[in-house]
Order: C-alpha cells, then structure tokens, then sequence
C-alpha cells in the first residue's frame, strides 16, 4: 500500500499501490473508473475499485483543504500542489469569464503527479556546464522527463557556494509549507513561492541580491529574463521541448533562446541527450 505520509489525502485510502513510492510518477482518478498508478517507467497498474463521482468530489474538496475558494487561482490554472510538492491536475468542465477559464465544476478526473527528491541527479548536467562558473542555461524536455526534479537537485549543488533564487510559482521545486522548504533545495538558495514568473524574477534582483534564479517553465517572460541577465543575473529554466530544434522554433521560446548562454535536452527519467553552448 502507498504510504499515507506520501500522499496526504485521506480520501483515497481505498487505492492499493505495493511498489515503491520512489517508482511511481502519477495516480489517476477517473469516475466511473478504477485507479491507475503509473511508474516511472511508463507502466500502468489498475490498483482499486471504481470510484464514484461522489468520491472524486470528496477527493477534489480534501485537495483544496474543503475551501475551493482559497484555490481558484490554481484551479484556473488547471491544478493544486499538495504539500510535499505533489501537483494535482484537475480534469473536469471549465468555467470560463471574460473569454478565460476561471474554475472547474463537474470534476470527473485528478492526476497525482508525484514529486520526486532524487540526489544527484543534475550532476552530470552540473559538471558540464556549472562546474567552473555559473551561466545562464535552458532546459528542455518532454513531459515527465523529470525537468522539476532536475531543477531541484541543480539548485542544491549551485546553493553550496552561490546564492540562488528559486521562482516556485506552483510550490513543485521547494515544496513549501506556509513558506518554508521541505525539499533540499541548497544551503544558500531562497524560495519565492506562489508568484508568476515575470513578478518573482522581479523582486528577486530588487531584494535578495541573486547570482543565479531557477524557475520552472518558462513562458512568454522576456522581459523579466533580459532585465535579469543585464543585471548580471544567471537564469536557469525549464520549457517543453522534445529537442534543441523545438526549443528553438517553438513560439513560446523561440525570442528567449538566444539569451542563454547553455541549452539542454533531458531525455527519458532526466538523462542529459543534447547540450549546446552559445558559441559552438
């Protein structure tokens, strides 16, 4: 059985998982339908009966600590972290104003994706681009190619001997609770939590005097990631990329790719496949 400290989600107690919490990526709740856990490998595993539609409301309300309204900014973004980072997709019908998605009702499915503390890691991508000085470095993979947990484990080994800056817009890089870190993020590295990027970016060159800023999944933040880098700032972050060629035609990343000194590609549970160095 999955480890209830793991999860901290009474609601599904009924789901029975016997392999290693450290070997599974997600458990998927669908009404109408049984549980499906699927490991880090791929691999899918019906593990309870069905559940209701009832139960998945009940689960939904346990998520959002029975106050919905407390979550809707996550909500319209279409998840809630957990405490211990765990971030739970939300599949359901959107409710949209102003041409916006601002809620979900009639919530039929929630994705578990498990956050995973995995040291060492970053530590082939760390030798190779980090070892002498810092710079700045795109990151780029498929989904579940263990982007987050890269990050993580490169803002520990930079946070011996630099000061870092974590942007957790939706608290998966630190996991904190009511503000303080629960993962090891790094001896000298501070968590901004809950801002959006361009903002976090922001009040970090103005207050906490960074040598280098991880956020995760970068988007349209040009703006913030050029006043960072001419301020002497290193920025690292992660975008969905398959390879360097889609990191550099994707519309998303395409303007921001030229800003960074290094690009990575992860390829399957967060092996370095490609690494381009502006210049070569």
């Amino acid at each position: 059985m999955i480890k209830a400290a793991a999860i901290p989600l009474k609601s599904i107690e009924k789901i029975r998982i016997t392999d290693p919490i450290s070997q599974i990526a997600e458990i998927r709740l669908r009404a109408g339908r049984p549980c499906v856990s699927v490991d880090v490998f791929g691999k899918m595993t019906t593990c309870s009966a069905k559940f209701s539609a009832e139960e998945i409301a009940e689960c939904f309300a346990e998520i959002c600590r029975y106050s919905v309204y407390s979550f809707e900014d996550e909500i319209a973004r279409g998840y809630v972290t957990l405490d211990g980072g765990h971030r739970v997709g939300i599949c359901g019908t959107a409710v949209t104003k102003q041409g916006k998605i601002a809620s979900f009702k009639d919530i039929s499915g929630l994705n578990i994706r498990i956050a995973h503390e995995v040291f060492g890691c970053a530590d082939e991508l760390y030798e190779r681009v980090f070892s002498k000085e810092p710079c700045s470095l795109l990151l780029g993979g498929k989904p579940m190619s263990g982007k987050t947990t890269v990050l993580r484990d490169l803002a520990r080994r930079l946070g011996e001997r630099r000061k870092v800056v974590l942007i957790d817009s939706r608290g998966e890089l630190s996991a904190s609770v009511r503000g303080t870190p629960t993962l090891d993020i790094g001896l000298n590295t501070d968590a901004l939590c809950g801002c959006e990027k361009s903002e976090g970016i922001m009040l970090a060159i103005r207050s906490l005097s960074p040598e280098i800023i991880i956020c995760d999944e970068i988007g349209n933040d040009e703006a913030a990631l050029e006043q960072a880098m001419f301020c002497g700032v290193k920025m690292i972050a992660s975008a969905h990329a398959a390879s360097l060629c889609e990191l550099k035609s994707r519309t998303s990343t395409r303007g921001i790719y030229p800003l960074f000194d290094c690009a990575a590609i992860l390829g399957e549970r967060g092996r370095l496949s490609e690494l381009e160095r502006r210049g070569e």
